[in-house]
């Protein structure tokens, strides 16, 4: 069983937004991890404000309906804070050619999730690189 889950701004549009492809999948697998009680579930807090301009800008949601989606994130999730340091170490992999990091919002993702010795990263990101870290896709 996983007890530190790091889940990236895919999986959380995907729970905030019921008009995409895998809102279903994406919300009863965290709702599942949820209910286990066992495990902590973690975002960066850039996440916060990805999802906040997306589903302002590219979903159908109003600004309070936005607003009640940011607040329920906040409730299940647990913020990992994105220092100087954390920054330095996404460009690092991302400049270093011999890592496959070719995206530097991933590289943070997967920065963050070692901060907080993630046992599992669960993303929807076919492209997502992890050296070390278990990878889980909700698409089923």
């Amino acid at each position: 069983m996983h007890n530190t889950i790091y889940v990236d701004t895919n999986i959380v549009i995907d729970m905030c937004d019921n008009t995409r492809a895998m809102y279903n999948n994406s919300f009863a697998r965290i709702t599942e991890y949820m209910e286990q009680g066992a495990c902590e579930l973690f975002i960066n807090s850039d996440t916060l404000a990805n999802v906040f301009y997306i589903l302002s800008n590219r979903s159908t949601l109003d600004t309070s309906e936005v607003l009640e989606k940011m607040y329920f994130v906040s409730d299940i999730f647990t913020l990992v804070p994105i220092e100087s340091e954390d920054v330095l170490m996404a460009l690092d992999l991302c400049s270093d050619s011999n890592k496959p990091y070719k995206d530097y919002e991933d590289a943070v993702q997967y920065v963050c999730a070692k901060k907080i010795d993630a046992d599992l990263i669960v993303t929807n990101d076919k492209k997502f690189v992890s050296l070390d870290i278990e990878l889980f896709s909700t698409m089923c």
